[in-house]
C-alpha cells in the first residue's frame, strides 16, 4: 500500500512539473513511479507525452507502444504511437497504428486524419482520399480536420477549386483548426487572388503574431508580389522568434540578392551552409554571392565542392556522371562556373545540360565559351557552328568563329565570318576589333604587291611597322559569351 501511494504522489508531480514545462523533472518523476508501479498504461501514456513535448520522439514511441499493450482496447496510443512514427519518417508504420485504433475505433477522427497526412507523405494521394471518403462515412458528422487534411493533397496536386472548397467546408465546422486560413490565403495567391490572400494572412497573424508557419508563408506571398522590404521584415520576424530557421535564412538571402544586398546575402547563405551543409544548392547560391562581390577565389572553393558533389568517375573509363536530379539547374551551374574561370568544369557540367535538350540555344552559347576558354578551339568552332543551326544572327557565335579563324591565320575565313556579322550588327565592337586585326594580318601579302611593283623598302618597313602596332593593339580579343 505504501509503494501504490509513493508511486502515485510521484505521478502527481509529474503532472504538475509537465503543466510548468518542467519536462525533464517530469520524466524524473513519471519514471519514479514506473519503477514502483510499472503495469500502469496512464503513465505510460504520460511519459511519452512527456518525451514528446521535450523532441525526444523515438523514446516517446517507445512510451506508447507500452502503453498500447497494457490498454489494448484504447485506441489513443495506438495513434500518439502513430504520430511518433510519422515525426520518424517512418509513414508506413504509422499507417499501421492507425488502422489497428480505427479497427477498435472505427469513429476515431485523429486516426483518419493523421492517416491521410501519411499517405500524403508517401506521394499516395488516392489513398489519402479513400481514406478521407472513408472517414465521412464512418463519422457521424463531417471532420474539419480530415477536411483539411485531404485539402493537402489536393494543394500538392494543384486541384485549388477542390482544395478551396475542403478548406471552406473545415472552416464551417471548426475555425479554430490551425492554419487552415493560411492554406485557404494559399489557394488565393495561386489562383490570382492576391488582395484576398493577403487579407487572410493578415487576419491569421492577427489571431497568431508568432506562427511561423504563417509568417514563412505571408513571406513567401510578399515575394511574389515584388513587395521584397515587407517580405524581408517577416523573415526577419521569424529568426527573431527561431534564430536557426534555415528557411528564413535562406529566403533572406535571396530577397537580399535581388535587392543588391550582396554582403548581407552572402551572410545569409554562409549561415546556411553551416546549418545545413546538404540544403539544396546553398553552395551555389553562396558562390554566385561571392562572384558579385568580386571574391572570385572563395566562390571557386564553394564551386568546386559543389562540382565534386554532383559529379562523379564511373566505369573503367573514367568517365564523369552528373547526377541527373540536377539537370533543371545544370545550365546555370554552368554559367557560374564560367564566371568564376572554372572553364573544364562549366563545359563539363553543360555537356550534361545539353542532353537534356540538344536544341537549348542558351546551353549551346555557354558550352562553345566554355570550350573556347578551356583551350578547345576546335570544339569551341563545332559548337558554335551548331548553334548557328538554331540561332543564325548569333553575333556572339559569328565573333568566336572569326577570332578561332584569326587565330589560326586564316584571313578570308576570318574576313567572311566578320562580315557576316557586321551585316547583322553594323556598330559591334568585337567584329570591328577584329576586321582591323583582319587588315593587319593582310599587311605582309599587300607589302609583297608593293615590292614587286617597284616602290621603296622605306614603304615596306613602314607598313611592316603598322602591321604589328594593329596586331599588338588587338591581339587580347577574347571569345564571347
Amino acid at each position: 500500500m505504501s509503494d501504490w501511494l509513493d508511486a502515485q504522489g510521484h505521478a502527481d508531480r509529474a503532472f504538475e512539473m509537465f503543466d510548468r514545462g518542467r519536462w525533464s523533472e517530469a520524466e524524473a518523476e513519471l519514471r519514479k513511479a514506473l519503477s514502483l508501479n510499472p503495469d500502469q498504461p496512464e503513465w505510460h501514456f504520460n511519459l511519452g507525452m512527456t518525451l514528446e513535448a521535450a523532441g525526444r520522439e523515438a523514446d516517446a514511441l517507445v512510451s506508447y507502444q507500452r502503453a498500447s499493450e497494457l490498454m489494448p482496447d484504447q485506441p489513443e496510443p495506438l495513434v500518439a504511437a502513430g504520430i511518433m512514427s510519422a515525426h520518424l519518417e517512418n509513414a508506413q508504420a504509422a499507417i499501421a497504428y492507425f488502422d489497428e485504433a480505427l479497427e477498435l475505433d472505427a469513429t476515431c477522427e485523429s486516426a483518419y486524419a493523421h492517416k491521410i497526412h501519411s499517405h500524403i507523405s508517401l506521394g499516395d494521394h488516392a489513398e489519402a482520399e479513400t481514406t478521407y471518403f472513408i472517414s465521412q462515412q464512418a463519422l457521424p458528422e463531417t471532420s474539419g480536420r480530415c477536411c483539411a487534411a485531404i485539402a493537402e493533397s489536393l494543394l500538392e496536386r494543384g486541384e485549388y477549386g477542390r482544395a478551396e472548397w475542403c478548406l471552406r467546408e473545415a472552416l464551417r465546422v471548426d475555425s479554430s483548426l490551425p492554419r487552415i486560413r493560411t492554406m485557404l490565403a494559399t489557394v488565393f495567391s495561386m489562383t490570382d487572388r492576391r488582395h484576398q490572400a493577403v487579407q487572410l494572412f493578415l487576419r491569421e497573424l492577427r489571431e497568431d503574431p508568432g506562427n511561423i508557419d504563417t509568417l514563412l508563408d505571408y513571406a513567401s506571398l510578399m515575394i511574389d508580389l515584388g513587395r521584397l522590404p515587407e517580405a524581408g521584415e517577416k523573415l526577419r520576424r521569424v529568426l527573431e522568434l527561431e534564430p536557426a530557421n534555415i528557411e528564413a535564412h535562406y529566403q533572406h538571402g535571396l530577397i537580399s540578392m535581388q535587392l543588391s544586398r550582396l554582403e548581407q546575402a552572402q551572410i545569409s547563405f554562409e549561415l546556411v551552409s553551416r546549418l545545413d551543409p546538404d540544403f539544396p544548392g546553398i553552395r551555389r547560391n553562396l558562390a554566385a554571392a561571392m562572384v558579385l562581390r568580386g571574391r572570385i577565389r572563395e566562390a571557386r572553393r564553394c564551386l568546386k565542392a559543389e562540382y565534386d558533389f554532383l559529379v562523379h568517375t564511373t566505369g573503367d573509363d573514367g568517365r564523369l556522371l552528373i547526377d541527373t536530379a540536377e539537370s533543371k539547374s545544370l545550365t546555370e551551374f554552368g554559367q557560374l562556373l564560367l564566371d568564376a574561370g572554372l572553364p573544364h568544369r562549366a563545359s563539363t557540367v553543360l555537356r550534361h545540360a545539353l542532353m537534356t535538350d540538344d536544341r537549348d540555344v542558351q546551353i549551346l552559347r555557354y558550352l562553345a565559351l566554355a570550350r573556347f576558354q578551356s583551350g578547345d578551339r576546335d570544339g569551341g568552332c563545332a559548337m558554335s557552328r551548331r548553334l548557328l543551326r538554331f540561332d543564325p544572327e548569333c553575333i556572339a557565335a559569328i565573333h568566336n568563329l572569326a577570332l578561332a579563324a584569326v587565330q589560326q591565320r586564316r584571313v578570308r575565313e576570318a574576313y567572311g565570318w566578320i562580315m557576316r556579322g557586321l551585316r547583322i550588327d553594323r556598330q559591334d565592337e568585337g567584329l570591328r576589333r577584329l576586321r582591323i586585326r583582319v587588315w593587319a594580318m593582310a599587311f605582309p601579302e599587300l607589302m609583297h604587291r608593293i615590292w614587286v611593283r617597284g616602290l621603296c623598302k622605306w614603304s615596306c618597313h613602314c607598313l611592316s611597322q603598322l602591321s604589328r602596332q594593329f596586331s599588338r593593339i588587338i591581339s587580347h580579343e577574347k571569345p564571347q559569351g
